[in-house]
């Protein structure tokens, strides 16, 4: 579903990840798939910043009108017949234009932007189809992998909580993709299992998986795992929903400026913030303790800018906001 729109941008995406990969492994072997998700989530997050301004202005001129909003709906709470709630809709309508608000305009840029958030979770859920270093790696365990007889019985042992559909032991994409998904006690346990194919086919095995290992640690974590309850793993979904609850907390700080001017509005927009700032973190934690570490490292990153960028703009409407009372 929506297949055709989210493969396209994967695949930009997935070209912009291989840059950056290339170009930092060429300086930092060691890590550099870490090192390659922390720069490519910035540089997504460039591309996605005159969204998140536009966003944040809609949101702010939407919360200017609010009590205006709420004078009307009090105008007509108790006139629930058609007539009544075509004038209500009328005066919501003349309100929206003379303050030139667009009651959809906080939501589309988010609309937007949820095709990219797809798209991204692909390119990183899979770095060996869009990453070429990577890729190649992959290809020639796989190639040493095919030529073992019984390798297909051996394989299938591993289908069990792998994102794959239709496993083809005969196709070398599939081997590969199935391999790209490997965590760390998968490859000891394939090892194990391969013991007698001989000492030099398991040498060069051991030495591309050792090469796989360089790049996908960071920090002591392999983003190709899920982060797990052992340390440092486990911090990952710590932080993770730490800076979730501080992005929502100072993405909500111009939010509440009109606080004590409608004491209804004020106590349902209270609810409604509270409620988010509890559940975004712990959701946040629990994905990030549930799917690879990489997807993680995405999220903290992503959250360490846009806690940044919320600042610069609240530090901006407030300059703003004082050139104007003055």
């Amino acid at each position: 579903m929506f297949n055709f729109i989210i493969s396209p941008i994967a695949n930009l995406l997935g070209m912009i990840m291989n840059f950056i990969f290339n170009m930092v492994h060429s300086i930092i072997p060691t890590g550099s798939l870490g090192f390659s998700i922390i720069f490519f989530t910035i540089v997504v997050r460039f591309i996605l910043l005159p969204l998140m301004i536009n966003q944040q202005k809609s949101m702010q001129r939407m919360q200017k009108v609010q009590p205006q909003i709420q004078k009307i709906q009090d105008k007509y709470k108790n006139k629930k017949d058609p007539e009544a709630q075509q004038k209500m809709s009328q005066e919501m309508a003349a309100l929206y234009q003379k303050n030139k608000v667009n009651p959809l305009g906080g939501c589309l840029p988010l609309l937007i932007q949820m095709p990219i958030i797809f798209a991204l979770f692909q390119v990183l859920r899979s770095p060996a189809v869009h990453i070429e270093q990577v890729g190649s790696i992959y290809t020639q365990l796989a190639e040493q992998v095919m030529t073992i007889p019984n390798y297909s019985t051996i394989l299938e042992g591993f289908l069990k909580g792998k994102a794959i559909r239709s496993f083809d032991p005969n196709s070398m994409d599939s081997v590969v993709m199935l391999l790209s998904q490997f965590h760390t006690f998968d490859w000891t346990q394939l090892l194990n299992q391969l013991g007698e194919i001989g000492t030099t086919m398991l040498t060069q095995m051991e030495g591309l998986i050792a090469q796989l290992q360089k790049m996908n640690f960071f920090l002591g974590i392999n983003l190709t795992d899920t982060p797990g309850m052992t340390f440092p793993g486990i911090l990952l979904p710590i932080i993770a929903g730490g800076t979730t609850y501080l992005s929502t907390k100072f993405g909500m700080t111009n939010n509440t400026q009109n606080k004590g001017k409608d004491k209804a509005s004020e106590s349902t927009a209270a609810q409604t913030q509270n409620t988010m700032m509890l559940m975004f973190p712990f959701l946040t934690a629990f994905m990030t303790y549930t799917l690879p570490a990489g997807l993680g490292l995405y999220w903290i990153t992503s959250n360490v800018f846009q806690i940044f960028q919320q600042l610069a703009i609240n530090k901006t409407l407030s300059s703003k906001k004082g050139k104007e009372t003055s």
